[in-house]
């Protein structure tokens, strides 16, 4: 089966991580106490986008896959758990929920708002009392509109005589409509918009946080996998070290070996189990660290159980290349950081367009049209006709400064926003070669390494023969032992380079993590010799020791 990197084929999935019983005898055993409808709680978490559904379903594949999960920690696992309870995933769903309060609230400039007046003046020659209640809100184009109802009892100082109405009150309606600066464009409306752009930003946020921490903990499970390996061929060497003592011992108490075989016998044993305990304490450490993302029912972490560890790694995908060219244009599309800049840079303009409507001399169309009702309060008797009230009031800053240093600010704030999509999709490019390239030589390095590690092999199994057969001494055969040993661990962690190169490439192609872990996670065990597949070599002809040991 052969990855193409930028259109992988999910293929099997495998089930989300949750709270293991005390003792947990599989990771199989473990998913089956998850319950579907944990995963659908969640659902709503993941918020607008068809790629935040694919997220979604993507998680349902991955816990339909429960009752058929192998009974080892597959990466899928990892990621789907990650996806599901992660902190920071978590606080990024969030920033869509606080994206939509914000234009909600945006959009409280254009609330109907009740007003309502009740004065009096109850001492004093001038005794009156008004009251009245009305209301009013902003209009969409920029206009206000207004109106209430209003009524006067009382003597009113002759300069104060429009706060008297007649025994009725009145009734009142006004219209402001702009006519230059503001009428296209104003503040509100900016800041609808701008919170608009806003909560369409918080997808690509999610997508982005998703990458970041996906990557996180592919690197975490890559580096557990592979610590235990270690652990296991450090082992391994240790063993080769207990076995040999009682053959020694044997051969002490036959007259074959000579006592200070048995010692220096005994130190190795000692300093291989030291260096056993300190691949133990790496590969303990790099369990809790994959606890971070492997993540309970309850969203705690899981240090995951010893036994779900893979005894290999999944085998090697051989010439996986990638067409850059073509490959570049898609992902420019699906990574969110050119979407989140573009977004920005929308934002960035409104404030530029409101700046260049800002220079504009305010022109206000003003109407007002009043009636009283009932009869006249005063002799006067000169509040009964219909008022109306029309013409126009302007305003100008001479310097229109604000105006002008704010077009100034946001033109260069436009530049800048620019000059960083171009340097993110330089990035881009950039990562995508730099993960291809080492994707293409991790293969051939991980060739080379199998191919030293088997003549290491071989070379050790030739002069454990010749130690056996009195040719060499424990001292060179125990140097050639710890040369084989880092060749083998050299092997692992270039199988590890190999995978995480892929998880880079994957990244950097924008490529769904967990789409990529399931299809990882369904590819077969690898038969590549190393810890835990050791071979056993065999020298068919005898005579080959004599000649490589004989004078």
């Amino acid at each position: 089966m052969a990855i193409a990197c930028a259109s992988l084929t999910l293929t099997t999935g495998a089930g989300l991580a949750d709270e293991p019983p005390r003792q947990p005898e599989s990771f199989a055993a473990f998913l089956s106490l998850v319950e579907a409808d944990s995963l659908t709680e969640n659902d709503g978490a993941i918020r607008g986008g068809d790629r935040s559904e694919r997220v979604v379903e993507s998680a349902r594949s991955a816990a339909g896959a429960i009752e058929s999960a192998a009974e080892k920690l597959t990466l899928a696992d990892v990621v789907a758990s990650l996806y599901r309870s992660y902190p920071e995933i978590a606080q990024a769903r969030e920033i869509s929920a606080i994206a939509a309060g914000d234009r909600l609230s945006a959009f409280g400039a254009y609330d109907t708002k009740f007003q309502a007046h009740s004065l009096s003046e109850p001492t004093g020659f001038y005794e009156n009392y008004r009251n009245g209640l009305g209301v009013a809100r902003q209009l969409w184009w920029g206009g206000y509109l207004s109106a209430g109802y209003r009524i006067g009892r009382g003597y009113f100082q002759p300069w104060y005589k429009e706060r008297s109405t007649d025994e009725g009150g009145e009734g009142k309606l006004t219209w402001i409509q702009p006519l230059l600066r503001g009428r296209a464009l104003d503040a509100e409306r900016v800041a609808v918009f701008q919170a608009t752009l806003a909560q369409q930003a918080a997808q690509p946020q999610l997508l982005l946080q998703i990458l970041q921490s996906s990557g996180d903990a592919v690197n975490a499970y890559w580096d557990w996998v592979a610590s235990g390996a270690t652990l296991q061929a450090q082992r391994e060497l240790l063993n080769l070290a207990e076995v040999r003592a009682k053959q020694i011992q044997v051969g002490v108490e036959a007259g074959k070996y000579k006592r200070v075989d048995l010692i220096f016998n005994q130190q190795l044993i000692a300093e291989r189990r030291a260096d056993a305990l300190k691949a133990e304490q790496k590969f303990r450490a790099s369990s809790i660290k994959l606890g971070l993302y492997l993540r309970n029912e309850s969203g705690d972490p899981l240090i995951p159980d010893d036994g779900w560890l893979p005894m290999r790694f999944p085998q090697i995908q051989s010439n996986l290349q990638v067409n850059l060219q073509d490959e570049l244009a898609g992902a420019f599309s699906r990574r969110p950081e050119p979407e989140i800049l573009m977004l920005d840079l929308q934002s960035v303009h409104w404030d530029r367009r409101l700046a260049c409507n800002d220079m504009l001399p305010t022109l206000d169309f003003y109407s007002q049209g009043s009636q009283d009702i009932g009869p006249a309060a005063t002799k006067d008797d000169d509040k009964g006709e219909f008022e109306l009230i029309i013409g126009v009031q302007s305003e100008v800053p001479i310097q229109r400064r604000k105006a002008r240093g704010k077009i100034q600010s946001t033109s260069a704030k436009m530049r800048q926003i620019n000059q960083k999509l171009r340097l993110v999709r330089d990035k881009i490019a950039t990562e995508i070669a730099v993960a291809n390239n080492r994707l293409t030589l991790a293969e051939q390095v991980v060739q080379q390494r199998q191919t030293a590690f088997r003549s290491a092999l071989d070379t050790l199994t030739r002069y454990r023969i010749g130690f056996e057969q009195g040719y060499i001494d424990l001292i060179y055969l125990n140097l050639l032992e710890t040369k084989a040993n880092e060749t083998e661990i050299k092997l692992v962690e270039a199988q590890q380079d190999w995978f995480i190169a892929l998880s880079q490439l994957q990244q950097a192609l924008g490529l769904d993590p967990l789409e990529q872990a399931m299809i990882v996670g369904s590819l077969p065990e690898s038969e590549m010799i190393g810890p835990g597949n050791v071979p056993e070599i065999k020298i068919e002809n005898p005579q080959e020791i004599e000649d490589d040991f004989g004078n």
